[in-house]
C-alpha cells in the first residue's frame, strides 16, 4: 500500500503538520494496511456513540493496538525501544478518536471535512 498521506494533507491545505508525524501515519497506514482518515472517521464514532463500559473497552483496545504497533516498528522497521514508544504513542488519541490539542483537533476535523468532499 503506498500511502498517499502527504498529499492528502497538502490538499486539505495543512502546511504545517512536522515531517516525523507524517512519517507516524505513514508508518501506522503500512501497518494496518489501512488510510489513516478512514481509522480516524471510524474510531471517532464509535468512541463518540460508546458507554461508559464500552468505552474503557475501546481504550483497552487501543493500547493493545498501539503496543502492537510498538512491537511491528521494532521487528519490522528495526526503530529502537524508545523510537517506536515515541512513534506509537504520539498516535494514541488518534487512534482512539479523541482528538488532543488545538493543531490536532483542526487536523482532525480537516480529515474529516476532506472525506466529506469526496
Amino acid at each position: 500500500m503506498q500511502s498517499r498521506t502527504k498529499d492528502f494533507w497538502a490538499e486539505l491545505g495543512i502546511m504545517d503538520v512536522a515531517e516525523h508525524t507524517l512519517r507516524s501515519f505513514v508508518l501506522y497506514e503500512e501497518y494496518s494496511k489501512k488510510a489513516i482518515a478512514d481509522t480516524i472517521r471510524l474510531r471517532m464514532g464509535n468512541f463518540k456513540n460508546a458507554g461508559i463500559n464500552k468505552k474503557r473497552e475501546l481504550q483497552e483496545e487501543v493500547e493493545r493496538e498501539v503496543e502492537d504497533f510498538r512491537a511491528w516498528l521494532e521487528e519490522t522497521k528495526n526503530f529502537g525501544r524508545s523510537s517506536a514508544h515515541y512513534v506509537s504513542v504520539s498516535l494514541k488519541s488518534l487512534l482512539l478518536g479523541l482528538p488532543v490539542g488545538l493543531q490536532v483537533a483542526q487536523l482532525f476535523d480537516a480529515i474529516l471535512d476532506a472525506q466529506d468532499w469526496k
